[in-house]
């Protein structure tokens, strides 16, 4: 068991750009935030934030948005699937990972601009001013998209003095990072200034198929920024930016080999004449982190765009800001979906295509009298086009055979298929008609199913229209007593078409509705039940009512039932068996629609008990809009027997073929009380807060896509603590606590780790109990060189990981140590650093395997990595 240490932790040394900690001064610095949309100290802003300086982002060698948990317990970054399939989760609330179709619900804005999907922000930290975390709902100031919180990025504006820098990095596993940073005046009332970054490192997991390594890092990017200011009154500035991901990644570790993975194996070994094929590598071993793959997991992602900003101060007491920003991302992704050496599948392609536009426009008045505040409007366009191919391998056909016949007398049955086919073949016309209906150009006959090279292809499309206007007032109610109210009304409107074409004949057939027609034609058309139709007990419409009693009532499967006739008794659908076959299962296309509107606010009291101290409390509401299930799991259990999942919740023998076709709106609330207080040398900031998210927005990997389902209502209380103790002009200790408890206050029909269970009452998975992030700087002088020293150790709890997966097969624990040496030498800025230095292991994530019952995979964590970086500054 890990254990957090209170005092005594590595020194790291650091001087690149100074630190959070002032070397001419024994005095903390004063940090400056917008997290109200006004410029106003870190002490006087009744809000709970984390502030992350450009100091300390240098100093602790933070790369992207996704190293910053390590230094904010309240916020958790996980990087999953691909290298932008990142969660961002605040006090435990937080999704959006790796499906398309939903906007987290931790909002992620970059001078402002709404960055709709997390592989759009978590670029390189080039030009970075300081990084603010607000926790809770944010959604009267910041719109739909932050029903859990906020992490908004403030960079630096272009300079009229000539500056910038130059920075190298080398590191483990190869690492080579090279930063630049050029600013400066063009003219007396224009500046400029262009950062870029190359990020590249070889992968620290193994595919042992070819012995080639996987995780590695490939990317590049480069920002532009002009600023024109032509008098003290008016601001504009406009960037524009482009970068680009192209790395193999991610991992996959097993971590249970199930009963299927064996027979996976044996399907391999057979094409290959051996009995066996280690086709999963490590099973229980996942820090060996090591995988068997039959191909490179390909991740390739491209974002640009631009954003212009206009700020004037229309008067004395009354300032204008205008924020338009245009963003297009293009992703695309193609890996091994079994993650085992298995030939199950050869493609696994997603491709995506992201459009957006916002506009904001935004007036704050405060003529120096008891009121102020500001009144504004939002807007955003988005067009988003996206894409999955699935293709059969060649061990599959023989996999399904094995697995289809594994409890058949002789047991797994490579040929078993061509058994299946026959017993087909009666159906004759009906089952052309049904193969005609979903797979254009197939055809049945011996051999047909699961070709290797046939498969799908499911196209989407949603275009999303969001509007918001929002105002938020303050009223001085006394000197050091004052109230604030904020109100906002959100409407947005998403239009969704999903289309499927398919050549897998198999994946075509609709087992169900087949079914059904051979239960009433047997009825229709059997001699035995002559008398019956004679006697007028069995008409058509008879024959039709037992057919559909036969379907799926309430995503329940039926595979029996009772006729009610004379010596008849129950009919069954024995086609219904078959249906865990159908690894790439029917979808009905559709279009639709949402369109939602809600109401947020915020209400607050800030009281000034001194100078130092100060308490405030109150309640704001945050909101999401409905989220559309764009993976291939995309259904509606409730309406319409042919677009129904056949087993709906019932237990799939492969894996839990759960799947929405969408998630209603999530709205949450929280009721805080806070305390900021801060003298000379000493600063702490509590908050107490019960929060809830009524049918808050889960999304679970659950096979070939995902199961996005309303939780009736999830809740956290908690407490946040946040110190910073300057102890003398040499040390500071800052202390940063997280402690929550968390609860299901209503979860019906939740996918739990072997079918649809009740979470109610029950911890949710994936939140830690307790985190923590302890961090120790220290200034130094030794024959003339002066240094920085820091060290911070981050603690994670022990818990579940995934609702899906026990915590008997995969929880998580940290306990991670940081450190980093830096001086100045030769005019240059040299920090040695290191990340993870005692080498912790735990896992990000874990998932029922890929059509392998009872087998299940991980994401392990990324080991010790470590690295020198020098700067030179001019």
């Amino acid at each position: 068991m890990k254990r957090f240490p209170i005092v005594g932790l590595a020194v790291s040394l650091t001087l690149l750009t100074g630190t959070a900690v002032a070397q001419d001064s024994e005095g903390l610095e004063e940090i400056v935030v917008t997290a109200t949309k006004r410029e106003q100290t870190l002490q006087d802003v009744p809000v709970a934030v984390s502030v992350t300086s450009v100091e300390a982002i240098n100093k602790a060698s933070i790369q992207d948005v996704t190293d910053l948990a390590s230094i904010i317990p309240s916020l958790r970054v996980t990087t999953l699937q691909t290298s932008t399939n990142t969660n961002f989760i605040i006090r435990g609330f937080g999704n959006g990972a790796n499906n398309p179709g939903i906007e987290p619900s931790v909002g992620v804005f970059i001078d402002g601009v709404y960055r709709s999907r997390s592989a759009g922000s978590i670029g390189d930290l080039v030009d970075v001013s300081r990084v603010e975390v607000l926790r809770g709902p944010q959604s009267t100031l910041f719109g739909q998209n932050a029903s859990a919180g906020v992490i908004s990025v403030v960079t630096q504006k272009p300079q009229f003095e000539t500056g910038g820098f130059v920075e190298a990095t080398l590191g483990s596993y190869n690492q080579r990072i090279l930063k630049g940073k050029v600013t400066g005046p063009l003219t007396d009332t224009l500046a400029y200034s262009l950062t870029g970054v190359l990020n590249q490192r070889d992968g620290y997991f193994i595919n042992q198929t070819d012995n080639t390594d996987i995780n590695d890092r490939n990317r590049w990017d480069v920002r532009g920024q002009l600023l024109w200011k032509p008098n003290d009154k008016l601001e504009i500035r406009f960037s524009a930016d482009d970068s680009k991901i192209d790395e193999v990644c991610c991992g996959v570790a097993n971590i249970v080999n199930g009963p299927t993975g064996a027979l996976a194996a044996a399907s391999a070994g057979l094409a290959q004449s051996r009995t066996f094929y280690p086709g999963t590598a490590g099973a229980g071993k996942p820090f060996d982190r090591a995988a068997y793959l039959n191909k490179r997991p390909v991740n390739v992602v491209r974002n640009s765009g631009g954003d212009l900003h206009v700020d004037w101060a229309v008067s004395d007491a009354l300032d204008f800001t205008s924020i338009t920003a245009w963003r297009k991302q293009e992703t695309d992704f193609d890996y091994d979906f079994d993650f085992n050496g298995a030939a199950l599948g050869t493609v696994n392609r997603n491709l995506g295509d992201i459009e957006t536009f916002t506009q904001e426009l935004r007036l704050n008045f405060d003529n120096g009298g008891r009121v102020r505040g500001l009144v504004g409007g939002y807007l955003m366009r988005e067009n988003l086009f996206y894409s999955n191919e699935i293709r059969i391998g060649a061990n599959f056909r023989t996999y399904a055979s094995f697995l289809a016949s594994a409890t058949q007398p002789g047991g797994p049955n490579p040929n078993f298929l061509a058994g299946v086919e026959s017993q087909l073949t009666p159906f004759g016309a009906t089952l052309g008609g049904s193969i005609s209906a979903n797979c254009a150009g197939c055809t049945f006959g011996a051999g047909s199913f699961f070709r290797s090279g046939t498969g799908n292809l499911i196209t989407t499309t949603q275009d999303t229209e969001a509007n918001t206007v929002f105002g938020q007032l303050d009223f001085d109610l006394t000197d050091r007593l004052t109230a604030t109210v904020g109100l906002a009304h959100t409407s947005t409107d998403k239009v969704v078409d999903f289309k499927q074409s398919t050549n897998e004949v198999f994946s075509s057939i609709d087992l169900v509705r087949l079914g059904f027609l051979s239960i009433q034609g047997n009825l229709l058309t059997n001699p035995a039940l002559a008398p019956l139709r004679a006697a007028g007990l069995l008409t058509t419409a008879v024959a039709n009512d037992i057919a559909d009693r036969a379907s799926v009532a309430d995503g329940t499967r039926v595979p029996c039932v009772a006729t009610g006739l004379p010596g008849v008794g129950s009919i069954c659908n024995s086609l219904l068996g078959f249906y865990a076959l159908q690894f790439l299962h029917p979808i009905v296309p559709f279009n639709d629609r949402s369109n939602d509107a809600e109401d947020t606010y915020t209400l607050r009291l800030a009281y000034e008990a001194s100078d130092s101290v100060s308490v405030y409390g109150g309640v704001s509401t945050g909101y999401k809009a409905s989220s559309w299930n764009l993976s291939r799991d995309s259904k509606d259990p409730f309406t319409g027997t042919f677009g129904r999942s056949p087993l709906g919740g019932a237990v799939n023998p492969w894996y839990p073929r759960f799947g929405t076709r969408k998630a209603s709106p999530e709205k949450s609330t929280v009721i805080e009380l806070g305390l900021k207080a801060r003298w000379e040398t000493f600063a702490i900031n509590v908050a107490v807060f019960d929060q809830n998210i009524k049918d808050f927005q889960t999304n679970l990997f659950s096979g070939t896509g995902f199961n996005l389902a309303n939780a009736g209502k999830q809740s956290t209380k908690g407490i946040e603590i946040d110190t910073n103790w300057r102890l003398s002009r040499q040390w500071q200790i800052d202390f940063a606590a997280t402690f929550l408890d968390p609860k299901y206050d209503s979860f019906v029909g939740a996918e739990g780790p072997s079918g649809p269970v009740d979470l109610s009452g029950q911890k949710p998975a994936g939140i830690h109990e307790q985190s923590m992030s302890l961090g120790v700087n220290y200034l130094w002088s030794l024959g003339g060189v002066d240094g920085f020293a820091r060290a911070d150790y981050d603690y994670e709890s022990n818990v579940q990981i995934a609702e899906n997966v026990a915590a008997s097969v995969a929880s998580r624990e940290v306990g991670t140590l940081n450190a980093s040496v830096g001086f100045k030498a030769a005019g240059f800025d040299v920090l040695v650093w290191g990340r993870n230095l005692n080498d912790d292991k735990y896992l990000l994530s874990a998932f029922p395997s890929v059509a392998q019952a009872g087998s299940f995979s991980a994401y392990p964590n990324q080991p010790k990595t470590y690295g020198v970086t020098l700067r030179k500054t001019f």
